[in-house]
């Protein structure tokens, strides 16, 4: 399988459990892609490497691209151009623009959440 993750709000919320997942999606013979809207490679590899992500692909975003696409839009053109079949992302905006066959898998924020909740019970 094709596994996809964001960075930003997502590896970023518990770096050691994708350590963890990434390696062992990646010892299973799964490909791991790390989807970012960040535009410098070099320092989100350094990043990566540092929180102790493993991944075969890393695709950064530019003005031109998410331009192109749509800001919203861009990752789920990356989804379908690089055949993603799970993609972890935590921003449902984005996750409406990915194909149904690809399966979203999104991290809660649970005191966010829980707030956004109650003002709306308000």
């Amino acid at each position: 399988m094709n596994i996809a993750l964001d960075i930003d709000d997502t590896i970023t919320r518990h770096p050691e459990f994708f350590a963890f997942l990434t390696a062992s999606l990646r010892q299973a013979g799964h490909r791991i892609i790390i989807l970012t809207f960040r535009e410098d490679a070099e320092v989100t590899t350094a990043d990566l490497h540092g929180w102790g992500i493993v991944f075969d692909e890393l695709i950064t975003s530019s003005l031109d691209l998410c331009l192109k696409h749509g800001v919203d839009e861009w990752k789920g053109a990356m989804c379908r151009q690089h055949n993603v079949d799970v993609f972890f992302e935590d921003d449902p905006d984005v996750l409406q623009h990915v194909d149904d066959h690809t399966m979203c898998l999104m991290p809660v924020d649970k005191n966010y959440h829980v707030l956004a909740t109650q003002q709306q019970q308000a």
